[in-house]
């Protein structure tokens, strides 16, 4: 699952795997320099589903600075077209700007996912069937240069806050991530 070192300042590692129900599906706690982050499920894909990992996630990473890292981690840790779930029910400042209208991607939360390379997010506030579990934001991971440019211009005409409008556009600029 997650292991890896980032530089000097992160240690990640994946604890007590277990598999699931569906034999593409493993859950287990993910631990960023040997202190708990949250309790994570990945699914490794299965024809037309692309892989997609979920962190009920603790945002205390961002207080220490290191969010942007661990979320840059993931995105190379999934394939092209992989999705990313991500709960926000820990994170207040999160949580009202979403309630307040912004786009995901304005969010401190979204705003750290664009910076580690992901290019379109879904808010899923109120889950759909009973088994996706708690509200979280969604990014994936453009499967090439050319869809995450168009993600980047369409994100571009949503974001309401000037900084992250400010980095689409240096990103779209420079024409890839």
């Amino acid at each position: 699952m997650l292991r890896g070192k980032v530089g000097n300042r992160l240690e990640i590692e994946s604890k007590d795997v277990r598999p699931t129900h569906i034999k593409e599906l493993k859950t287990f706690l993910v631990f960023i320099n040997g202190k708990f982050l949250g309790k994570a499920y990945y699914f490794s894909g299965r024809g037309y589903y692309t892989p997609w990992l979920e962190i009920d996630y603790d945002p205390w990473l961002r207080n220490e600075g290191l969010e942007d890292e661990f979320f840059s981690f993931v995105y190379h840790f999934l394939p092209l077209g992989g999705k990313f779930f991500v709960t926000y029910l820990k994170d207040p400042e999160t949580r009202k700007m979403l309630i307040q209208g912004y786009n995901p991607a304005d969010t401190p939360l979204g705003f750290s996912l664009i910076k580690a390379g992901f290019t379109w997010f879904k808010d899923w506030y109120f889950p759909e069937g009973g088994n996706e579990g708690i509200p979280k934001l969604q990014a994936n991971k453009a499967y090439n240069e050319e869809d995450e440019i168009r993600e980047l211009k369409e994100l571009l005409g949503e974001v309401k806050r000037e900084d992250v409008r400010k980095y689409i556009e240096e990103r779209i600029a420079k024409g890839k991530s």
